[in-house]
This record gives structure tokens, sequence and C-alpha cells, in this order.
């Protein structure tokens, strides 16, 4: 008899380890279309007048609404609805490029400031473009982007026109890697309950585990349509990032708190 392995299945007898299973997780609306979505685009492939109006005007109002004057030097939009795999997923991507430095010396300081601006604009406000919602970036001049399509609103034309080209994309795959981390999220998340550093801990990893993950489906020759970017967009979609944040944020003001004194 194997002892050891016959303690380690004692031990994990007591953790409730719930795994997702791969054919339960759903894998919809990654298919490419024929032509770019009617709603955005023009029969030329170029935004139409509405559209385009109505995103200059949300930019301005973000950049109206800072505490300091700056320059946009200009402003995009890329995602899904920059390609041919647009679906009732997509959001609008909307991107405004500033130069840092001429906000400040210290280009990470104003980095951290505009993604914290961003996200609270985001949080705030539910602007939608035919059904499709307003994302709102802001990245600095030189910054690469990796896309399939990049369209820049601001000066009408495209910097990176997309091309329809159809990828099959290899579903058993996206369900077993999105199943895998949506059980160690699940497992974090019961973590929190009785060792909530631990879980604090657990949760930053799997953030950085996951970005690394997205980034390198990014970067492969498949794009937004590898495994990995998709199995990203699934964990999104299911709710299991926003409940990775969560779990993060409640396991830190656990530690910080101070429990009463008998």
């Amino acid at each position: 008899m194997n002892h050891a392995l016959r303690n380690a299945a004692l031990i994990f007898e007591h953790i409730n380890l719930n795994e997702v299973e791969a054919d339960e997780v759903r894998v919809e609306g990654f298919e490419t279309n024929d032509t770019l979505d009617p709603k955005i685009w023009d029969e030329e492939n170029q935004m139409r007048s509405d559209v385009r109006q109505r995103l200059l005007e949300v930019a301005d109002n973000f950049i109206d609404g800072l505490p300091f004057k700056v320059k946009i030097e200009d402003i995009k939009l890329t995602g899904s609805l920059a390609t041919y795999g647009w679906s009732r997923f997509s959001d609008v991507d909307l991107h405004l490029v500033v130069d840092f430095s001429e906000v400040d010396d210290d280009e990470e300081l104003v980095r951290d400031y505009f993604n914290a601006k961003k996200s609270l604009w985001n949080l705030k406000h539910e602007i939608y473009i035919y059904g499709y919602e307003i994302e709102i970036y802001v990245e600095n001049v030189g910054d690469k982007h990796t896309a399939q399509g990049i369209y820049s609103i601001q000066e009408e034309e495209w910097i990176k026109e997309p091309k329809p080209e159809e990828f099959e994309i290899d579903v058993d795959e996206v369900q077993k890697k999105a199943a895998s981390i949506m059980s160690q999220i699940d497992q974090i998340e019961l973590t929190a309950g009785e060792d909530p550093r631990e879980a604090e801990s657990m949760a930053e990893r799997m953030k950085e585990k996951i970005r690394k993950m997205r980034q390198a489906g990014l970067d492969s020759k498949k794009g937004i349509y590898s495994v990995k970017n998709i199995a990203f967009k699934v964990l999104r979609r299911n709710g299991y990032l926003e409940k990775l944040s969560n779990v993060k944020t409640q396991s830190y003001d656990r530690v910080m708190s101070l429990s009463g004194m008998e």
C-alpha cells in the first residue's frame, strides 16, 4: 500500500474542490463574419458618421472631466468591433492616446492615474452604441498594441485594416483551459473564508497568470482567435475575472481589519 498516496487522499477529502467540468463551459460568439458590423461601419469599411461623432463627444467629455489640460494625440477604435470577429458580446474599445510625458515626468504615475480614472469612468457610465457598451482606455504615445484592426476615429482612417480571415477555434482546448482556471478561482474563493492573507496572495498570482496567458495568446499567430485569448474572454463573460477581483479586494479588507476585543 502506498501510504503517502493514501495520506494525501485523506487530506483532499477535507478540501472542498468543486471542479468545473470542461463541457460545462459555454464557448460561443467567436465566429468570424463576412463583413464588419454594419451598425458601426458603412459599405466602404469607414466608420458611420453618427457613430464617429458620438465617440468623439464621449472622448472629449472624458478629457474635459480631468483636473488638468491634456492634448489628445489620437482617438482609436480597436477590439473585436474593428475586426470581422464581432459578436453580440463585443464592446466599443475606445482608446485615447495621450503623451504622458507632457502631463508629468513620472510617466508611471501618469499611467496609474489614467488607469484609475478610466476604471472609475467605466464603472460610473453605461453608454451604448447600438447595443455595444463603451469601454474607455488611455494609452501613452508609442505604446505597443496587439490587434488585428485599429481605426483612427480622429483621422477617419485605418491604422491597421483587418482581413476577413477565418480561424478555426479549438473549442475543446478553450473549455479545458477555462475550466481549469475557473476551478482554481473557486478554490481561492473558498480559501478566503479560512485564510484571507493566503487568498489575497493566491488571487494576485492568478491575476498575473491570466494576464500573461492572454498576452501570450495575442502575440501568437492566431492572435485574438488563440486558445489563450478566447479562454480569457470566456472567463470574463462567465464573471470569473470579476469574482477574482472581488476575492482579492475582500481578502485584503479582512487582513487589514481589526476584530473586536473581548
